[in-house]
């Protein structure tokens, strides 16, 4: 299989590990291409081409900060139950600290 691993993806881009439980380097990323889940933020997943990095950028956190706890958990959920190569979230964003 070809690609690189998410640790050589993280040092390369220079990105702070927020899951440093989890070894990066047995995950490899194999498609070109990212997606910014702006749909699938809103719940729909269908043609979901979890095979892409994912990426949360200024619009999607402002649109999860709007939800309410419960309907932030069950998103943050579903997405990773999807089983993403890794959520980055760009433009100085950071995840909720109660995610």
């Amino acid at each position: 299989m070809y690609g690189v691993t998410i640790q050589e993806f993280i040092d390369k881009m220079r990105l702070k590990n927020m899951t440093p439980e989890i070894d990066m380097e047995k995950a490899v990323l194999t498609h070109p291409d990212v997606n910014r889940p702006a749909l699938q933020l809103a719940g729909f997943f269908d043609h979901f081409d979890n095979e892409r990095v994912q990426i949360i950028g200024y619009v999607e956190q402002e649109y999860l900060r709007q939800m309410d706890q419960d309907r932030k958990i069950h998103i943050y959920d579903r997405l990773l139950e999807a089983k993403i190569p890794c959520l980055v979230y760009s433009r100085s964003q950071i995840p909720d600290e109660n995610m």
